[in-house]
């Protein structure tokens, strides 16, 4: 017929295409408010002036209290090395990239500005819950996920009930193989990673107290990431103890966690597998205060597979079961040691001076591994080394913070066949400077 244009026309298709534009836009642009929305909202309901700082709702005893921190660092590094969360989280210096001239290409000088280590928290308090203490508590910040700056991430998130002699935490704080009582006071964010374990996980932890100055922990644990997927088809929950004895002035802990995971559901040939990797870890740590109020503490760790308390560590197939051309194989761990001790005056005036020095040392693995299939984060550091002198200026809610860190680390470039070095890379160094201002609420 004349005058009627078909469905197929250049005219019709245009303007679908156009409308079918419009609508991905608008979708794009409506789930990125929407996102915007939530964090926004989150933001408001936390700082909302219906329930100030320490308020008490009405009919109950229940308290809720809100708090938090704002930080702002300005930090440079001489080399290009492990970072996280937009450089914020430090590691190491990587191995030497050279080019066909030479030149190693992560000889680089950066600086950079962040402030997404910024955190706010809630505590809710109840105090006769089940003939106990009850405490809700939850932190987040702003570190996101990887490099993702500004989104918030959940760093705690758990429920206390606190009796007499014992207490029950159910929900997600540091893992049981962080030392809580001697956490290193650095200017930078990590905590002396990695040579003190970071680490949060979802767990049930129940501690008592024995005695005046005795506690015994005892938590089950669900890990996250590849490692978590690997636990939870193994069914079997990281297991950790730990026992501390002393005061606020002389405390001395040990501590010690058993994992055990399942890698593969499957084999190559899709044969159902149960074969597990097993790994252990022990510590020991101390505190001493002397002087009226300067502290000396000292931590050490051994284990196996350590990646998931952000240190060295990984696990791989067992060479001689993959040579004979197993296809259901087991695991081994690669072992680790990692050490630091930290000094720290007491503030005298405002000032507070600090020093931690810490040493990681891969040790290889107790059976030949199959690196080709190895699961092994950051493949080829054997060792790190760190020197970091800090100086603290308090006042008030005010502190800034000054550190300095000299961080080496040496890389293998040939591994034999139980991961450990043959031959290396030069070794690498960074020098980190860290200005900090940090406003506590």
């Amino acid at each position: 017929m004349r005058g009627v244009v078909s469905v197929s026309s250049p005219v019709r298709d245009r303007k679908a295409k156009t409308a079918l534009q419009k609508y991905y836009i608008c979708s794009s642009f409506g789930q990125s408010v929407m996102k915007r929305f939530r964090t926004l909202f989150l933001f408001v309901l936390l700082f909302s002036p219906a329930l100030p700082a320490g308020a008490e709702t009405d009919g109950s005893r229940v308290k809720i209290r809100f708090g938090g921190r704002i930080d702002a660092q300005l930090f440079t590094d001489t080399y290009n090395s492990k970072t996280t969360n937009g450089g914020i989280l430090y590691y190491f210096p990587l191995a030497p990239a050279y080019t066909s001239q030479g030149t190693d290409i992560n000889r680089v000088s950066t600086l950079r500005f962040g402030v997404a280590s910024s955190r706010i928290n809630l505590t809710v308090t109840a105090p006769d819950l089940l003939g106990a203490e009850a405490r809700g508590y939850v932190e987040t910040d702003f570190m996101g996920s990887g490099d993702m700056l500004g989104v918030l991430r959940l760093r705690h998130a758990y429920v206390g009930l606190n009796w007499r002699r014992s207490q029950l935490l159910v929900g997600q704080t540091n893992n049981l193989s962080v030392p809580e009582e001697i956490t290193p006071n650095t200017v930078a964010f990590g905590a002396g990673v990695p040579f003190n374990p970071l680490s949060r996980i979802p767990q049930i932890r129940y501690t008592r107290q024995v005695g005046e100055s005795v506690r015994l922990s005892a938590a089950v644990g669900m890990y996250a990431g590849k490692e978590g997927e690997a636990q939870a088809c193994g069914l079997v929950p990281d297991f950790a103890v730990r026992l501390t004895a002393g005061g606020p002035d002389a405390l001395v802990g040990f501590s010690g966690a058993v994992k055990s995971i399942r890698p593969r559901n499957l084999t190559a040939d899709s044969v159902r597998t149960t074969r597990r990797m097993t790994a252990f870890s022990a510590s020991a740590f101390a505190l001493y205060r002397f002087g009226g109020g300067h502290r000396l503490s000292v931590f050490a760790m051994w284990g196996q597979d350590l990646s998931t308390l952000n240190l060295l560590g990984g696990y791989g197939p067992r060479l001689s079961e993959t040579e004979r051309g197993e296809a259901d194989y087991g695991y081994t761990a690669t072992q680790t040691v990692a050490t630091w001790i930290e000094f720290e005056t007491r503030t005298m005036k405002g000032w507070q001076p600090g020093l931690l020095v810490g040493w990681t040392k891969n040790l290889g693995s107790g059976r030949a591994i199959d690196l080709a299939q190895a699961s092994i984060p950051d493949r080829g550091i054997d060792r790190c080394i760190r020197v970091a002198p800090r100086l603290w200026y308090h006042y008030r809610q005010l502190s800034f913070g000054l550190e300095y860190l000299y961080s080496s680390a040496s890389w293998g470039r040939v591994f034999d066949r139980r991961y450990r070095p043959t031959e290396r890379y030069a070794d690498t160094q960074d020098h980190r400077l860290t200005l900090l201002a940090r406003f506590k609420f």
